[in-house]
């Protein structure tokens, strides 16, 4: 789970606020039993906020590819930048002040797309939240898209070749916009930015649908929902074999019936104003030592009384309401500003 939020100040790229909200709520939940269910534990879960250095981050994917043996899942969320002849996608640092450094600060695309070629993971999955992440999924479009003819993240050939081979079960790719446009650095409805705020609400949301969310579902219904909220980027995907059938959330119990009450939960007590006080318990009830012994129906059955007068007369004086006198605050959590893209 790979950040980048802060960039230089004397730079041309501008923070990306919601980064660090990206990746922290998506390890959140990707770590919930109740979601995907990754191990929490840093060795299994790797969280790099801020990175300094191309070979930091190089470094990580590389660990990760090498001793993940079930499912590889890279996320990176930051600025992405389009430079030299070949219009190469880089992915950026907190280092990288512009375009014109991006080669010698931040990390090539093809280089992490090696890393990943490499993984012993039987599924690979890659998230990509920045400008152009396009280029990944070589789903390409616009004038240029022959001079942006690069492979996606496996050569399609070779993937298809493992998947037959049973060598791996699956590889997607996500990415945030098209291989041309630029990705909203922020959301004006939350804190998170465009493309990954609408996946954590989908993932959180559901729809009310309680079967299993799967990868490839995540992905429809958040493309629908940015389409929905006139988001001017589009989403992009590409997946081969099972990748797309990763379990991201898990099937939720289907709501409870009217009037049905679960086993499990115990039956509410009777409000204050019907509770009855006497202080003697019928021939049937249960004798309990102490003062006081509850029925089924509500009633206070009170053994002493000395204590049952004491709790009569208490019950025919009513008290006067506390009033707190520190009321909570409203805390705003808006982001200020805006972005032209990341």
């Amino acid at each position: 789970m790979i950040g980048v939020a802060e960039y230089p100040d004397d730079g041309t790229f501008e923070s990306v606020e919601g980064a660090s909200y990206n990746v922290l709520r998506l390890k959140e939940l990707l770590t919930d039993p109740a979601y995907a269910g990754f191990h929490p534990k840093r060795e299994y879960t790797r969280t790099m906020l801020n990175p300094h250095t191309a070979d930091g981050i190089r470094a990580a994917v590389k660990r990760a590819a090498e001793q993940a043996t079930d499912v590889l899942f890279v996320y990176y969320v930051g600025h992405g930048s389009r430079v030299g002849a070949e219009r190469e996608l880089y992915l950026t640092t907190c280092t990288t002040a512009s375009g014109e450094s991006v080669e010698t600060t931040g990390l090539r695309y093809t280089v992490l797309r090696g890393l990943l070629r490499g993984a012993r993971a039987r599924v690979v999955v890659l998230v990509l939240d920045c400008c152009f992440s396009g280029i990944a999924t070589k789903v390409l479009g616009g004038d240029d898209a022959e001079a942006m003819a690069e492979e996606e993240l496996l050569d399609q050939a070779k993937v298809n070749e493992d998947v037959e081979e049973g060598l791996v079960d699956g590889v997607c790719v996500m990415a945030s916009s098209g291989p041309t446009q630029s990705s909203e650095a922020s959301d004006p409805l939350t804190r998170y930015t465009a493309f990954t705020g609408h996946l954590v609400t989908v993932l959180e949301n559901g729809d009310g649908d309680t079967a299993p969310l799967l990868l490839g579902e995540l992905f429809r219904r958040t493309e629908k929902r940015m389409d929905r909220f006139n988001v001017e980027h589009q989403p992009l995907m590409a997946t081969v074999g099972t990748a797309g059938d990763l379990v991201m959330r898990q099937a939720a119990a289907p709501p409870a019936e009217p009037g049905a009450v679960s086993a499990d939960v115990p039956t509410p007590a009777a409000p204050t104003s019907a509770v009855s006080v006497t202080s003697e318990a019928p021939a049937d009830a249960e004798q309990r030592p102490g003062l006081l012994s509850w029925l089924p129906d509500g009633t206070i059955v009170v053994h002493d009384p000395e204590y049952a007068e004491r709790i009569i007369g208490m019950r025919g004086h009513p008290t006067t309401p506390v009033t707190p006198t520190d009321a909570p605050v409203a805390c705003d959590t808006a982001q200020g500003g805006t972005h032209d893209g990341h």
